[in-house]
């Protein structure tokens, strides 16, 4: 395990470009960071860039946020509506590049 991290202001300019090679890593993680992006169509195309072929990203985000830090389309929505904004910035930040998306609910809430 590599223990080297590189920190990223990826809300600096739109298009931003990850300090990685293409095809650099099996698994890319996003944790709790999704909502407060402004150019996440950008970002995930960067995210396909340095994952190699097979390669899966991982977006973790939770029902709670700083309202000041937020983006707009982010606010004022429930669980759902976050899946699918997240599942829509995967799916149209470039035609094919991200297949199989899809959604776990990881929470340990009683599900209805």
């Amino acid at each position: 395990l590599n223990n080297d991290y590189t920190a990223v202001d990826l809300n600096t300019k739109p298009d931003v470009k990850l300090p990685y090679d293409d095809e650099s890593f099996n698994v890319v993680l996003c944790q709790l960071s999704i909502d407060y992006l402004i150019h996440p169509l950008n970002i995930m195309r960067e995210v396909g860039r340095i994952l190699k072929p097979g390669g899966k990203v991982i977006i973790i985000f939770s029902n709670r946020l700083f309202l000041q830090k937020a983006v707009g389309l982010w606010t004022g929505k429930d669980d759902v509506d976050h899946v699918y904004t997240v599942a829509s910035y995967l799916n149209y930040c470039q035609d094919g590049l991200f297949t199989k998306i899809m959604a776990r609910d990881l929470s340990v809430r009683e599900k209805k």
